[in-house]
This record gives C-alpha cells, sequence and structure tokens, in this order.
C-alpha cells in the first residue's frame, strides 16, 4: 500500500508537469496581422456565427464556394468586424471589444476573394473548396510569390434532415 500510495505522488506529479506543456500555443509567432485577418475569416464562417446572418437564407446549400460570394457581397461584407484603422470608435471601446475577444479587421491588410490581386500588397485569399467541403484562407506578404500562411477547416454546410 506504502508502495502504491509513492507511485500515486509520482504520476500526480507527472502529470501537473505535463498539463502546461498542453495549454502552451504552438501557433506560428510571424506575420500576426495575417493570422488575425485569418481568425476574423475563421469567425465569420463559424456555424453559430452563420446562424445569425441570411446566409442560410440566401443560399440554402450553404457550400464554401458560396460563402465565399456571399462574404464579399455588399449584404455579407456589410457584417465584417470593423478595422483597427477605421477611428468609428474611442480607445475605450476598442479596448473593451478585445477584451470581449471581439475581432478586428486588422490594418493594412486586404481581404480578397479567390485568387490573389497583384494591386494591393498583405492580402488573405479566401476560397471555398466545395468537394471537400472545406474554406482555404491564405495569407500573402507579396501576392506575386506563395502564400506565407494557409489554413483549412471544414465549413459547416447545410444540416441533413434526418
Amino acid at each position: 500500500m506504502r508502495h502504491f500510495n509513492k507511485l500515486y505522488v509520482w504520476v500526480t506529479l507527472g502529470i501537473m508537469a505535463v498539463l502546461p506543456l498542453l495549454y502552451m500555443d504552438y501557433s506560428p509567432k510571424e506575420h500576426p496581422d495575417l493570422i488575425r485577418a485569418i481568425n476574423v475569416v475563421r469567425s465569420m464562417s463559424a456555424d453559430r456565427q452563420l446562424k445569425r446572418t441570411a446566409f442560410r437564407l440566401v443560399y440554402p446549400e450553404g457550400t464554401p464556394e458560396e460563402f465565399v460570394q456571399w462574404m464579399f457581397s455588399p449584404m455579407g461584407s456589410a457584417l465584417w468586424p470593423p478595422s483597427e484603422e477605421e477611428g468609428e470608435f474611442s480607445q475605450e471601446e476598442v479596448k473593451m471589444m478585445k477584451k470581449a475577444d471581439l475581432p478586428f479587421l486588422p490594418s493594412g491588410i486586404s481581404m480578397v476573394a479567390r485568387n490573389p490581386d497583384p494591386a494591393r500588397g498583405r492580402q488573405v485569399v479566401v476560397r471555398g473548396d466545395d468537394e471537400k467541403q472545406m474554406l482555404v484562407v491564405e495569407g500573402y506578404v507579396d501576392p506575386k510569390a506563395p502564400p506565407v500562411l494557409t489554413k483549412e477547416w471544414r465549413f459547416p454546410g447545410k444540416k441533413k434532415a434526418d
């Protein structure tokens, strides 16, 4: 029994030592503004966010490519979060929104549909892959060069009726 208690203490200490490693952020630290812009797209494409919009009414099938079309339409772009550079809010309001984890479009980053725009500099390109039911978002520092970041996630498509 005494041996079991020692083993229990060592296992507990081992778990406590490893547990903080699970909460470490291993995401890339380069290009934080591109990462924030990609997170804006992730937030806008989340199922809970889509339920609050007219997306499902306008596009009943709800495919990733239709989402990209809607996101860059006048109806979808009206729901984009504010830009950090707009000056629409006071500094205190911006601080409160950031504390509430509301996304902001980073200043100096353009959002582009489907293909990089050579006329713009730093940009995030949003594409839909209907075949895989994935949303593909790429971050470019130079639109003539390959993307420096690529993120993909499953798009929450239309729910099938049982």
